[in-house]
């Protein structure tokens, strides 16, 4: 299993709210949801480690290619003249 990011928690958080706030309702002095708030955290938490995990694939393109190469202030120099 992956490391545990505090990114996916607050994706999650995100997706939980906007979920179950899609699917709340009230009726009857109560609030009813259709689906287990447990079963939708869960799936908040597997969405987010999806999504930034893709996110993290597709970033990875533009990370460097040498990464041996050191930026020095005379590189940055020559690119100001």
């Amino acid at each position: 299993m992956a490391k545990f990011r505090l990114e996916t928690k607050d994706l999650a958080e995100k997706l939980f709210v906007d979920l179950m706030g899609r699917n709340i309702v009230f009726q009857d002095n109560s609030v009813k949801t259709p689906v287990s708030s447990e079963s939708v955290a869960k799936l908040c938490f597997i969405l987010a480690e999806t999504f930034l995990h893709v996110q993290d694939d597709l970033n990875a393109a533009n990370l460097p290619k040498d990464p041996t190469f050191k930026l020095g202030a005379e590189d940055i120099a020559g690119w100001m003249k």
